[in-house]
């Protein structure tokens, strides 16, 4: 949640911007204008022609380590390739909504950078004032950037006047969490594979019994690293979904997550959990957000909650320093109330990028965005032949991480990342070619068939996230800050958390505005049927 303080500073920083940009009211004639700078130029233009090299400036956040160098191999390579300059800043994903909003309140804001988007009422609110350019033209200019992105998609970010200011990160919204374990140990220990919440329990136990040095649970440093778990017991965290009894195909009334009884169990579960050693002590505490799975390939830890797209690096990289080690993924758990674990889906995308009503050269950007979907689009996806990827039988294999050399890593490499059309956001083809290039490909079949067993269960986001409570929009964040936020944030790491301590919290934010926020929301939206995936 924001402070107070953040959201004067950007209502400050907005009223700066507009009366710099009183002259620029209408983004579409000025955005026409640059747009066809050069007369010739058509859709088909590329950052590769012999033009004026695109330069910008492009904050983003990084969900891999923040380990990015400026002028790296690859870096210089892209940037030749695509006819471009770009002055990259990164910042941690764990860490970047609080700071994106302290960079705009400052007043300096890059060309390019990513947001929540026109769902957040703050960049809504900056949107519609002009701070951000209107895109609707260079969307015509350039097909292949409005292709990547479903029609549906564009349909939701544009407004009542017909304009669109946002570029969406479309992704595919099915992204289980999976929990890897080690197999071989849990055979050493005549452990059967877990089928439910109180059988994984007692295998964790047994595990701590028999080497008090293996941490028995870890999991990917954010509360979401769990989300395997979470979905056992019925509820949709970090979201709104059916208040606890109701119908959860087509409930009456939707609540947050903090405000289910369902939640509370699973938070408390987890703290008892780490009371008795079972959870990693660092859990939701290390400032190294991927600590856990360092712990985990490195033969710390016997069983990582953690995104299922890091499979091949965590089989290949346990291989090498534990070759007699085998990993099993655990099947969807019963919770202690008997609900099915599954999946919590995404939205339809996750972030994505304004540009600058004020950028000098906005055309340089889009320039280069079509590249990376056109001729840039086997750079953007393979990168660089035997650095990134090899070709194996006429096929494009992506080289493990631990295969590649350091310019070409994974954190050189986000950095400069923009956007994957939706086409690509689930590409079996290309999932196996990554397990086969880490030389781990006989552990795909057993990916993809625990990725459908998570995705059978879902529990969605139930909220529509252009409905806006009015009071939410005007005290939400104090709020929960005021009455929530200690307890929410502390209930599993904070020995002082007690659950009376938790229900009292619950008791004055509903009484000092929570309740009329619930209630707004419940009136504004009439459909809350459950979403389909």
């Amino acid at each position: 949640m924001r402070k107070r303080g953040i959201i004067l500073l950007v209502l400050t920083m907005i009223a700066t911007m507009l009366a710099a940009c009183s002259g620029n009211k209408e983004n579409g004639k000025a955005s026409e204008s640059s747009s066809t700078q050069g007369g010739s130029q058509t859709a088909s233009a590329t950052a590769g022609s012999k033009e004026e090299s695109a330069k910008f400036s492009y904050v983003r956040p990084v969900w891999g380590a923040a380990t990015y160098t400026k002028g790296g191999a690859y870096e210089k390579e892209m940037f030749e390739k695509a006819n471009a300059k770009i002055d990259v800043q990164i910042i941690p994903v764990t860490e970047y909504d609080q700071k994106i909003m302290t960079v705009i309140a400052s007043g300096d804001i890059p060309d390019v950078f990513w947001a929540a988007g026109p769902t957040d009422k703050k960049f809504k609110d900056m949107q519609d004032q002009g701070a951000f350019l209107r895109i609707n033209e260079y969307l015509d200019k350039y097909p292949a950037i409005k292709e990547a992105v479903p029609q549906s998609v564009w349909d939701t970010l544009t407004d009542d006047k017909g304009n669109i200011y946002f570029i969406p990160n479309v992704s595919n919204p099915l992204i289980p969490i999976f929990m890897y374990y080690r197999q071989d140990i849990f055979e050493k220990l005549g452990i059967p594979e877990p089928k439910t919440v109180k059988e994984l329990e007692d295998a964790l136990a047994k595990i701590k019994q028999s080497d008090a040095k293996m941490i028995p649970l870890t999991a990917q440093d954010t509360i979401w690293g769990l989300g395997a778990l979470s979905t056992s017991f019925g509820f949709t965290h970090f979201g709104w979904g059916p208040a606890t009894g109701e119908d959860k195909e087509n409930p009456n009334t939707i609540v947050p997550f903090y405000l289910t009884k369902e939640m509370k169990e699973y938070y408390f579960y987890l703290k008892d959990l780490r009371a008795k050693g079972l959870l990693d002590k660092e859990f939701l505490m290390a400032k190294n957000w991927d600590h856990a799975k360092q712990k985990f390939t490195s033969g710390q830890a016997a069983v990582l909650g953690i995104n299922w797209g890091y499979g091949p690096e965590i089989y290949s990289t346990l291989k090498k320093t534990h070759p007699e080690a085998k990993i099993g993924i655990l099947p969807p758990l019963e919770g202690p109330d008997g609900a099915m674990g599954g999946i919590r889906p995404f939205g339809a995308w996750d972030r994505g990028m304004y540009v600058n009503a004020k950028m000098s050269d906005p055309d340089g950007f889009f320039r280069v965005l079509n590249w990376t979907l056109t001729e840039g689009s086997d750079f953007r996806r393979y990168g660089v032949e035997g650095k990134t990827y090899n070709v194996v039988d006429g096929k494009k294999v992506l080289l493990g991480e631990d295969e590649k050399e350091a310019d070409y890593k994974t954190g050189q490499i986000e950095p400069l990342k923009f956007l994957q059309p939706m086409s690509e956001a689930l590409d079996w083809d290309t999932i196996e070619a990554t397990y086969e290039g880490s030389g781990v490909g006989e552990a795909f079949a057993d990916a993809k068939a625990k990725f459908e067993a998570y995705n059978a269960v879902q529990y969605p986001e139930y909220r529509n996230p252009t409905v806006f409570s009015p009071l939410e929009v005007e005290q939400g964040a104090q709020l929960y800050t005021d009455y929530l936020q200690s307890v929410v944030d502390g209930a599993i790491i904070n020995d002082k958390v007690t659950e009376q301590e938790w229900d009292t919290a619950i008791d004055k934010y509903l009484k000092a505005g929570g309740q009329k926020i619930v209630d707004e929301v419940n009136e504004l939206q009439k459909n809350k049927t459950k979403p389909k995936y």
